[in-house]
């Protein structure tokens, strides 16, 4: 047989729903022109949604259009979809492009697609009226593979046949005995044996088509065959088997599996795996095209709590907070931390501040990292780095309980740290230290924003399990995996009933207020401190003085009133009610900060509800009474006392005995060792002494207070009044850039020009991604490394890590082209006339010609 025409495909029916070929962009310039004509407010809103397309501001429609082709794009944009918007997606990837949306909503079981289609239209990622629907090219490539638990086209899945199979094929399915009876010839040349498989696949893949033929054959199988296809076809449509390669007459097939691959119902497409092609699967779902989807989330569910007891949880919880933090940054104004070679909190600091807290360290951490969030401590600046508050504290402190409560918590919804990492090792074995760069992660303000929302769903009085929550994210991420979105999870259970968004695990007030909100506001501490304020009990000024030198505060103190009693007594426990404890050191505190007992005895009568004890007036009298008796000035140091015979009592004090001291007058002592020590000395065995200038004043030591400057605070989440603006005039620019652009345009039209070309690179990329899924023939301006240009005619066939494969016409065979060395392409008119297209690699055993780098080329350029 010296030549062969390839037979022509018998007339079929086709089925309401074709799969798509991958040819889903419109006429060229349309999605550019739909954009055009949206109003600027929804071209603000697109780039609100999607702020990538506007950095840097598009010079015209067609780059912005070209944008929204663009693979990373359309990606990110696909990542902060919910699962059933992307099933409405992966159906329009099965439909024919453009599509109704009665169809769609057809197809999709008559389910409400409204609301799911705008969004997708506010994102641009479909595009057109509702009776043409479009959605945007690269979509498919994202999604298209396996949609909906279908499988591929069965013009795919046949492509793994060897031509003898599917002469096979084509006889069990009805073609003429011509087609596979010429199909079996015998040393052919290369291109006219793949004109032939192209040719049957054709017609085979016509016959799986057409609904009556395709039940038709069903019904020749037996009920345990049509139940495997059953099964396949509400997905997914893979399965494995050992028989995926064998490939028998009809009448010698045996098992439901070789029943359904005898008459191309499934197709094996690898060894061991086979596929149902997507035309098959479709007639097996009958009137649910789209099968099983899922238009609401998971219910959010968990174990049952008192919602009466929810709310006071989270106010308590949001005090401790708040106590937890004055407390460790009052001592680190005292006593700086510095912090390690690498950047962050040494283990040591970490477990002390964490000891000082009363917390464990995983909560400590927390603490830590939001105080820094909220601008309260950070480093100083210079050579000598130290972790000490900034200058944002001292205002914190003046405000009241809810306020300080609600910095600390907007905070924490806007820090991109992941507290939770802290204490952990990352892949190198190094640890994650509190307050390094190591712990901040980008996107992770989104992903607690997301978690948060998903606690929240539950219902009242329901704290909902890690499970749960797992789960309602899958439905609203599914595409968002790892171990950052698996660690988040945890993590935010845990900050959130620190932060009181929950309360005993269930959502509390606080929380709902949070999710309410769409995104995070440059006032929302102003709404938190209203809503919290209301869970506190009203700050008191008032406190319950007991004989046992304890002191009963019964609600918060006003900041006033707190910092004056955290000078004269220390807190033995601290909740709803706080308990302060009296003794000598604490009085001397006071003492040495400058309070006489006058001032003393004064500020808690003031304070005291029913008069202060007799045995509190006693220690506050007895301890100012021995309060300065003893006084140390520079000798090196002397110590001076008019009382001989205490002064003799300390000199032959055991306890003194490492201090050194001689006495040199009946009152007078004194000692080789610094004032400061002295007076350390003597105070640690149990005397009261005090320093005096060299004027024989009193000199009352005041205790260093250490600062730095705060730093601006960005916004992490949520676009303010300033960006929409900035947005705004990003669309101003667009627009007359688009005019300039359109105004060139038609002066070259004018001028003559033939061939319409593009040749910017986002214009160049999208026209070569349609160009590899439409299989169109390109004209294609390239540079070679010598510099030399040239004109080549190109049919391509993928577009990958920088480089295009296409056929290369003039040389007749296939060529790798660089990106970066492509000056311009346009379109060509007509079909591909040179050889025909080389097989895929996964088509089995044919032998794919070499690729060639078009750099190499020896042939004159075109």
């Amino acid at each position: 047989m010296t030549s062969w025409d390839p037979p022509v495909a018998p007339a079929v029916t086709v089925i309401r729903v074709s799969p798509s070929t991958g040819r889903v962009s419109g006429p060229p310039g349309a999605l550019a022109a739909w954009l055009r004509e949206l109003p600027d407010e929804a071209l603000v809103w697109l780039f609100r949604l999607r702020p990538d397309l506007a950095t840097p501001p598009p010079p015209d429609f067609d780059i912005l259009a070209a944008r929204l082709e663009i693979r990373g794009s359309v990606s990110r944009a696909l990542e902060r979809m919910d699962t059933f918007t992307l099933e409405v997606v992966e159906a329009l990837t099965v439909l024919p492009s453009p599509v109704s949306f009665r169809a769609l909503t057809e197809f999709c079981g008559g389910l409400d697609l409204r609301e799911t289609i705008d969004s997708l239209r506010e994102r641009a990622v479909v595009w057109g009226p509702d009776e043409a629907i479009r959605l945007v090219g690269v979509a498919v490539d994202l999604l298209g593979g396996r949609p909906l638990g279908l499988g591929h086209p069965a013009r795919r899945c046949l492509a793994a046949y060897r031509l003898p199979q599917l002469a096979r094929l084509a006889g069990a399915v009805g073609l003429p005995e011509a087609v596979s009876a010429g199909a079996n010839g015998r040393n052919l040349g290369q291109s006219v044996e793949q004109s032939r498989r192209d040719a049957l696949i054709e017609m085979i893949s016509a016959v799986l088509a057409d609904p009556a033929r395709v039940s038709a054959l069903l019904d020749q199988c037996s009920p345990r065959a049509r139940h495997v296809a059953e099964r396949l076809a509400g997905g997914p449509a893979l399965g494995a088997t050992n028989d995926a390669e064998r490939l028998l007459d009809v009448g010698a097939a045996r098992t439901p599996v070789e029943e359904l691959l005898a008459r191309g119902l499934i197709v094996g497409v690898e060894p061991g795996t086979v596929e149902l092609p997507r035309e098959v699967g479709l007639l097996l779902r009958g009137d649910r095209p789209a099968g099983e989807l899922h238009p609401a989330p998971p219910e959010v569910g968990g174990r049952a709590v008192s919602a009466d007891s929810v709310d006071p949880s989270a106010a308590l919880a949001a005090d401790a907070l708040v106590r937890a933090v004055t407390t460790l940054l009052t001592a680190w104004g005292s006593t700086p931390v510095t912090p390690l070679r690498s950047g962050g909190l040494s283990v040591r600091d970490l477990r002390n501040s964490a000891r000082l807290m009363d917390l464990p360290e995983s909560h400590a951490a927390v603490v830590i990292e939001t105080a820094a969030a909220a601008g309260l401590v950070d480093a100083t600046p210079g050579t000598d780095v130290q972790f000490v508050p900034t200058n944002t504290y001292d205002r914190w402190c003046t405000e009241p309980v809810a306020m300080r409560w609600a910095i600390l918590a907007d905070g924490w919804l806007r820090s991109p740290s992941a507290s939770w990492l802290v204490g952990g090792r990352d892949d190198r074995g190094r640890q994650y230290a509190a307050m390094s760069f190591d712990t901040r992660r980008p996107g992770v303000a989104e992903l607690r924003a997301e978690v948060l929302r998903a606690v929240l769903a539950a219902p009242d009085g329901i704290a909902p399990t890690p499970e749960a929550v797992r789960a309602r994210l899958g439905w609203h991420s599914p595409r968002r995996t790892g171990a950052l979105f698996d660690g988040v999870v945890d993590g935010t259970l845990v900050e959130a009933e620190l932060f009181g968004f929950t309360g005993r695990g269930a959502p509390s007030t606080l929380g709902r207020l949070v999710a309410t909100r769409d995104a995070i506001q440059d006032d929302l501490s102003h709404l938190l401190a209203d809503a919290m304020a209301p869970l506190l009990p009203e700050p008191v000024e008032e406190l319950l003085i007991q004989a046992d030198l304890t002191a009963v505060a019964p609600g918060p103190l006003v900041p006033r009133v707190a910092a004056e009693l955290a000078r004269m007594a220390d807190i033995e426990s601290a909740g709803a009610a706080t308990v302060y404890r009296f003794t000598e050191s604490s009085l001397r505190r006071a003492l040495d900060a400058g309070s006489s007992a006058e001032d003393l005895h004064f500020l808690l009568g003031q304070l005291a509800r029913g008069g202060v004890p007799q045995t509190l007036t006693y220690l506050i009298d007895d301890t100012a009474r021995r309060h300065g008796r003893l006084r140390s000035g520079p000798a090196a140091s002397y110590l001076r006392c008019d009382d001989t015979a205490l002064l003799t009592e300390v000199v032959a004090s055991r306890h003194t005995q490492a201090l050194a001291m001689r006495r040199v007058a009946p009152t007078i002592v004194i000692s080789a060792l610094p004032v400061a020590e002295l007076l350390d000395g003597l105070r640690a065995a149990g005397f009261a002494p005090v320093a005096e200038g060299p004027d024989g004043r009193i000199v009352l030591p005041r205790p260093e207070i250490h600062r730095t400057p705060a730093r601006i605070r960005v916004a992490t989440a949520g676009p303010t009044g300033n960006r929409v603006n900035q947005l705004r005039d990003v669309v101003r620019l667009v627009r007359r850039g688009d005019e300039s652009a359109r105004a060139a345009q038609a002066a070259r039209e004018l001028a003559g020009e033939e061939l319409a070309s593009v040749r910017s690179a986002p214009l160049i990329l999208v026209t070569l991604q349609g160009a590899v899924r439409d299989g169109r023939r390109v004209l294609l301006g390239y540079v070679d490394q010598q510099g030399t240009p040239s004109d080549r005619i190109v049919r391509p066939s993928s577009l990958d890590g920088g480089w295009l494969t296409a056929w290369d016409e003039r040389s007749a065979a296939p060529r790798r082209f660089a990106l970066h060395r492509i000056t311009r392409v346009a379109d060509l008119d007509g079909s591909f006339e040179g050889p025909p297209r080389p097989p895929a690699p996964e088509t089995g055993d044919w032998v794919v010609p070499p690729v060639a780098d078009a750099d190499a080329d020896d042939d004159e350029p075109a």
